[in-house]
């Protein structure tokens, strides 16, 4: 366990160390990222070409995605919404245009198509390669250390991060809500607990909770904690705006680890400019959180 938390929270840290004001180098660093996880993607597109049995196995992928996306966010909501019923927390109506959906949707579909374009030159390729267990990890560790740079030069204060008692309040909620939609899920699916705990702990976070499962117990798995972590982004999009103006924690708290990115501008233009610390605050501890509980209960013997 200890080797595999290395793996991924020591290069997190080491590239959190490099402070650059250089936009040249940051603009590199984002578009690195971005190239990286289309190469996590199709590798484990060609993994999963490469099985047999292949139609039996694409339905098993999709119900049991499903499932864990239905069950988990549907949790998150109500935790959430019964939060911010306890702490009403009105933000200030925001009259900025919203970022375009279909441009964001369209960036989930790209990362769809390199899965798919991953799986058909797996399919049609397997007699002549076979791709390396493990071998998308190595990418893994580069993307990530880019991450921490990239958290690094975002602007985000630390002391605004942790002592912002809205932001960890929902960071545990969602927490122990997603963990809970996946016990319930395993339970429905009569899978064992500790993988129905390792798919709800991604939180939004696929392009690390697809690699580390992927590693663990196969394309199969990469595949489920993918297509559930990318629901979780989509669903965003429409919620946010949806819940916002009278649930501002659940309409933060269901972006997951993409409330430090991608889903971010949403939120400000949702809820205004005050929503933006609570949702660096909570974005920033679940990107710490998901590492930690992924490979906790991935390295759980099933």
């Amino acid at each position: 366990m200890l080797e595999s938390l290395s793996i991924v929270l020591v290069p997190l840290f080491l590239g959190y160390l490099i402070k650059s004001h250089n936009v040249t180098f940051i603009h590199w660093v984002n578009k690195s990222i971005m190239w990286l996880l289309f190469l996590i993607l199709f590798v484990m597109g060609c993994s999963l070409g490469q099985l047999d049995d292949l139609a039996r196995t694409l339905p098993n992928i999709a119900f049991k995605a499903a499932v864990f996306s239905l069950v988990i966010h549907g949790l998150n909501i109500l935790c959430l919404m019964l939060y911010d019923k306890r702490y009403p927390a009105p933000t200030l109506n925001s009259q900025k245009e919203m970022p375009s959906r279909l441009k964001m949707i369209l960036d989930s579909a790209k990362m769809c198509s390199m899965v798919v374009f991953g799986f058909v030159v797996g399919f049609f390729g397997k007699a002549y390669f076979t791709v390396p267990h493990g071998s998308s990890t190595y990418v893994l560790i580069v993307l990530i250390f880019l991450v921490g740079i990239q958290l690094r030069n975002s602007g985000i204060n630390l002391r605004q991060v942790f002592f912002n008692k809205h932001g960890i309040a929902i960071s545990i909620l969602l927490t122990l809500s997603s963990l809970c939609g996946g016990i319930l899920s395993a339970l429905l699916l009569q899978l064992p607990i500790s993988q129905g705990l390792a798919v709800s702990s991604g939180m939004g976070w696929y392009s690390l909770s697809s690699v580390l499962l992927n590693d663990a117990w196969g394309p199969i798995w990469g595949s489920i904690a993918f297509f559930n972590d990318l629901s979780r982004e989509i669903a965003s999009l429409f919620l946010i705006p949806l819940f916002m103006h009278h649930f501002r924690a659940t309409a933060v708290g269901l972006a997951g680890a993409t409330a430090l990115d991608c889903t971010l501008p949403i939120i400000q233009r949702a809820g205004g400019i005050e929503a933006v610390p609570l949702a660096i605050s909570f974005g920033f501890i679940i990107n710490l959180v998901v590492p930690v509980l992924l490979v906790f209960f991935i390295s759980i013997p099933l």
